[in-house]
């Protein structure tokens, strides 16, 4: 004998809560950033332990102007063109299938529209014209603690030094490449591990050469992340939920 489904009582709510979002970020995301926010403001001491790690007091930082350091720090500029070409190019191919009744392959122009937007606002205005612009923190390879003549600096403070290390461009490009893996495929496919493993080997070599803190990169990173799902906000209802976007998406 089967026995009979529970009723279930009027006006009861069997979906899941929704998720609670300040300005489209999720809030367990604005704890986290503040918190580590937080951690490296009553420590400051760890970006200089970190940075310690890959100094040599008489070698200087293990990384510096080595062949390989060099390559990776050169390759973001040729990577974000060709990807923003590719993204352009992709969009018009599956434009014109579109039109041939083929049925899309490639970015929407709202995918790329909001890319290209984040691209611009968070790695072009937020991190470099206004954070690297403004605050003015020096570099590690130039504090007195690694033989330089600067002054060191917390995060999220602003200096006087007259610096670029906060928080990083390098990183903020690299990690808007992740951003562009999680839109176009999903956050379980290759594509994403691909670009985690080069942001990492970014923001790896830039703080191994002294050129940027920890805080720096993870600044960044934080920064794209929160910047992508603002504007996934703004974007009309309908598109896809982050992570779950594919590559034959209308």
């Amino acid at each position: 004998m089967v026995a009979p489904a529970p009723r279930q009582h009027k006006g009861t709510n069997t979906r899941p809560p929704r998720e609670e979002r300040l300005f489209g970020v999720p809030l367990p995301l604005w704890i986290a950033f503040f918190a580590f926010a937080d951690l490296m403001l009553a420590f400051p001491e760890l970006d200089l332990a970190v940075s310690a790690w890959f100094f040599d007091p008489q070698a200087g930082f293990v990384a510096e102007r080595r062949w390989w350091e060099r390559l990776l720090y050169h390759s973001i500029d040729v990577v974000l063109i060709g990807l923003v070409l590719a993204l352009v190019a992709a969009w018009w191919r599956g434009r014109a299938r579109v039109k041939q009744g083929l049925g899309r392959q490639g970015p929407s122009g709202r995918q790329l529209v909001l890319l290209i937007a984040l691209l611009v606002l968070v790695p072009g205005l937020v991190v470099n014209q206004g954070l690297k612009e403004n605050l003015g923190r020096a570099r590690p390879i130039s504090l007195t603690e690694f033989g330089g003549t600067s002054a060191f600096t917390p995060a999220f403070l602003p200096s006087d030094e007259g610096g670029g290390s906060f928080s990083s461009g390098h990183a903020a490009a690299a990690f808007f490449v992740v951003v562009v893996a999680v839109e176009l495929a999903s956050a379980r496919s290759l594509w994403f591990v691909l670009a985690l493993a080069y942001a990492l080997a970014i923001g790896w070599i830039r703080i191994a050469s002294g050129g940027h803190f920890l805080s720096d990169v993870m600044t960044s990173a934080f920064l794209v992340w929160m910047g992508y799902l603002s504007l996934l906000a703004l974007w009309p209802a309908g598109t896809a939920t982050p992570g779950d976007r594919s590559l034959d998406q209308s």
